[in-house]
Order: C-alpha cells, then sequence, then structure tokens
C-alpha cells in the first residue's frame, strides 16, 4: 500500500496572526453589567467598558436616556461608572463610540454594544429618625396608571389615615424614562390647613437633599399657593396659583419625602416616603401632587 504523505502545519506568521485579529473587528464591549444581569437594590448600577483597540465619543444610554456624563475614562480604551439606583424591572444600557482601524476607511469605525439586565427589590433597614416614618412602594396598579399616555388622576391617602393627596400624571415631551418633573399644589379649600412640602432624596436619605418644592397658605418668595379651590373646571389650577416645580434625574434621587408642620405650625416632620418605586410609575412624566386633606 503506498505510504500517505504528510502535510506539515507550520505556525502562521505573526503578522498574519496581527491581520486576522484586526480582521474580527475593532469594537467595544459592555463588560459590567453583564447581559441577563440581575441587581438587587440598594446595590447601584456600575456600567464599566472596554475596547479591542482606543477609542473616542463614548456615549452610553440607559433605557433611551443619555448617561454618558456619569461614565468617565479610565484609559484609551476603557472608561467606567456607577448611574445609581435604578427602578426595579428590566432595563437596558447601550454604549457607542470611535475606535481607530488602520484598515478601515478613514481610519475609525463605529461600534456599539446592548446589554439587558433587571434590577429587583431588596431587602433594607435604613437608620431613620425618631418616629419611623414609612417608606412605602407604590402600587402596581399605580405603576400602570402612572405610564398611562395622557393625563391621569391618581387618588393617593398617606398611612396617617387623615392626609390625602391627588397626584396628577401627564406627558412630557422631551424628557427620557430617567427624568421626572415634579411639582406641588395645595387646596386650602378643600380640607388643607398647613404648609406642604416634598423633598427629593438618595436612597435611604443619604448624602444631601436633591431639591425641594414647597406650597404655602399664605405664599412667600418663590414659595406656591393657591386662593381658589382646585377642581376639574378650572384643571385643577386656580388663576392665583405658584406653582414650584423641579427637574429630577433617577441616577440621583430615589425617594420622595413628603413633609407637613406639626401641631400649630410647629417643627416640621415627614408625613411619608415612597421610594424608587417612583420611577416605575412616572418616570418621563410630569406629575404634580395636589395636597387637598390633612
Amino acid at each position: 500500500m503506498p505510504s500517505i504523505p504528510t502535510i506539515s502545519r507550520q505556525p502562521l506568521p505573526a503578522y498574519m496572526l496581527v491581520v486576522a485579529v484586526a480582521l474580527g473587528g475593532c469594537s467595544i464591549k459592555i463588560e459590567k453589567p453583564a447581559n441577563n444581569a440581575v441587581i438587587t437594590l440598594p446595590a447601584t448600577t456600575k456600567v464599566a467598558i472596554t475596547g479591542n483597540a482606543s477609542y473616542t465619543g463614548l456615549m452610553v444610554m440607559v433605557d433611551g436616556g443619555n448617561v454618558s456624563s456619569q461614565i468617565v475614562s479610565t484609559g484609551s480604551s476603557s472608561s467606567e461608572g456607577d448611574i445609581g439606583l435604578l427602578a426595579a424591572g428590566p432595563h437596558t444600557v447601550s454604549a457607542s463610540a470611535t475606535l481607530s482601524c488602520w484598515y478601515c476607511s478613514g481610519g475609525t469605525t463605529l461600534s456599539t454594544d446592548t446589554r439587558s439586565f433587571i434590577v429587583i427589590p431588596g431587602t433594607h433597614v435604613c437608620a431613620r429618625e425618631a418616629g419611623g416614618t414609612p417608606v412605602i412602594t407604590l402600587d402596581a396598579n399605580v405603576v400602570t396608571v402612572g405610564q398611562r399616555p395622557g393625563q391621569q388622576l391618581i387618588a393617593y391617602k398617606l398611612l396617617n389615615g387623615s392626609d390625602v393627596l391627588l397626584i396628577i400624571v401627564d406627558d412630557a415631551p422631551g424628557l427620557t424614562p430617567i427624568q421626572m418633573r415634579v411639582a406641588l399644589d395645595l387646596d386650602p379649600f378643600n380640607g388643607v390647613t398647613s404648609n406642604k412640602t416634598v423633598e427629593a432624596w438618595g436612597f435611604c436619605r443619604s448624602g444631601s437633599r436633591v431639591a425641594v418644592v414647597e406650597a404655602s397658605m399664605l405664599g412667600g418668595f418663590n414659595v406656591g399657593v393657591a386662593c381658589a379651590s382646585l377642581t376639574p373646571t378650572n384643571g385643577f389650577s386656580s388663576g392665583c396659583t405658584n406653582t414650584q416645580t423641579m427637574l429630577l434625574l433617577q441616577s440621583t434621587t430615589s425617594e420622595l419625602w413628603l413633609r407637613k408642620p406639626g401641631f400649630l405650625g410647629g417643627f416640621w416632620y415627614d408625613a411619608e416616603a415612597i421610594d424608587a418605586s417612583i420611577w416605575q410609575a412616572f418616570g418621563g412624566r410630569s406629575v404634580r401632587f395636589i395636597w387637598r386633606h390633612d
């Protein structure tokens, strides 16, 4: 039987290996969060991006909102950042950048990458001030109604059994799901007897207060005031209402704290707080809290 010649397998020259790697594509990759990752609150969401070549013009989007300003470069081909607490539920992060590419037309190429992940509620205990202010999660029905297009009216009763609010949620063209516009009014002709505030804070009321809106019985410098009952007929806005508003970002705001003064206008205290479920219900929307009874 004739012998079968053998074929010698020689290693590829180094320059061919370089070309093979290069032709595989210059690209970026989202390292964190991993695809289908599960993040449990109160853990924040961290983003890390690497490239197999140096890149510029990095843009990072979370659920359609631009969070690029929160991502910092850690090298010519790496970046990372913390985008804070996201609401429980599914999320998507995408990134795009221009990479150096010696074999591409113009010497550069655009690369994109996308990851899907989910945030789930966690059990946490916060050191609150004396009094044990309840920090509640919005009911699923409130979340559903809050995200319906058009103006939506939600009756909301605090756990203290006395305070009642009307929450008006409306379309907010130009806002992304990680933004929210919040306003506060009160209706002194429907059972409200004192000033009110809504404060925006980070998780567990950590750090500094992000923003605040105030509504007053008597008005004052930059303080909202109502001089007539707020009804469907006048669009829940009296002719003399001066309403404060605040634009919030999901990366800095995790809770809304509803506050009121004590007996005879004394020391202010927290009536109730709403956790990060505010972003599920009101993300990308305009929200007006009208205090109707206290």
